[in-house]
């Protein structure tokens, strides 16, 4: 797995990404074209679909897109947290592949992934729940790789993050009253931190992981309006709070001064209990309706940083 992070970090190279997801609510499924050129972070843009628009986003959107690359850190959480094995050769998108699977620590599976034999970039990454039912299935098709690859790329229009925030900052703001929780429930500890801003002032971007789940949490102070334009009204803690599509993967909600956006990358279950370390005082019979719904997202973040 170090040479697959060390792959996704050094090498340019492009395709097209396939997922699928299952879950109470039913099954989700994308595909978007996804470049990476190194020093560059990922970009991604969802492929023309009938009734869609589509445009490029990279790490500084909060768009719901997967990817399955790892970071250093991550991959130091991904061994603290599961067992790690190789499972013998296959094939994913066409190409021949290492098979290498994660256990958790009662034995079960947690995920299997397919590297690329050549490269060892993942090309495939099924990630189960603790029940052991495949919740999501992420290929990457039609890989190219150099310089060549990378020459579609699109510009992105967007704001980037501007300053990684470590230990130090984040205390400062806490100590000014921002809401920013070092860990959340499950096993999930802070591994990235970052902030921008807007005419709204500043947005400080949290990302959390045990290695394979990812949660990424977005502060900023304000409140929500009574109608967000794209939006779907729900309510959360009591608060305010709105979806972003029918299957409640992403959401956001008002509270004591700040508005909060959660997007994640787990299974069910884990998601529950992050969000739940964030909005404590919500009522437990919100979290079982959340929970039918809203399984699988994560900004499309740079890993890397």
């Amino acid at each position: 797995m170090s040479l697959a992070v060390r792959a996704a970090t050094d090498m340019a190279y492009s395709g097209i990404q396939v997922s699928d997801w299952w879950g109470p609510a039913g099954t989700t499924a994308s595909v978007i074209d996804v470049w990476h050129r190194p020093g560059s972070g990922i970009v991604g843009q969802a492929v023309d679909q009938p009734g869609q628009s589509s445009g490029a986003s990279d790490q500084s959107s909060a768009d719901p897109v997967v990817t399955m690359t790892l970071s250093p850190v991550q991959l130091a959480l991904l061994l603290a947290n599961y067992q790690i094995e190789y499972a013998g050769t296959g094939t994913a998108a066409g190409r021949p592949a290492e098979v290498v699977e994660v256990i958790r620590p009662d034995g079960r599976l947690a995920a299997r992934y397919w590297l690329d034999s050549r490269t060892k970039l993942p090309l495939r990454r099924q990630i189960f729940d603790s029940s052991s039912r495949l919740v999501s299935d992420i290929t990457l098709m039609d890989l190219k790789l150099g310089a060549a690859a990378v020459a579609a790329m699109p510009a992105v229009k967007v704001r980037p993050w501007t300053r990684q925030l470590d230990g130090s900052d984040l205390a400062a703001l806490q100590r000014r009253g921002w809401p920013l929780p070092g860990k959340l429930t499950g096993g999930l500890r802070l591994y990235a931190a970052s902030e921008t801003s807007n005419s709204s002032g500043k947005i400080v971007d949290l990302s959390y992981s045990d290695g394979l789940s990812v949660v990424s949490l977005f502060v900023q102070r304000g409140s929500l309006p009574k109608v967000l334009k794209g939006w779907r009204r729900i309510a959360i803690a009591g608060h305010g709070g709105y979806s972003s599509d029918p299957d409640d993967r992403t959401v956001t909600w008002s509270m004591g001064g700040f508005v909060y956006t959660v997007i994640a990358d787990a299974p069910v279950a884990t998601v529950d209990r992050a969000v739940a370390t964030i909005a404590s005082d919500a009522e437990p019979s919100f979290w079982a309706r959340l929970g039918r719904g809203f399984r699988r997202l994560a900004h499309l973040a740079n890993p890397f940083r």
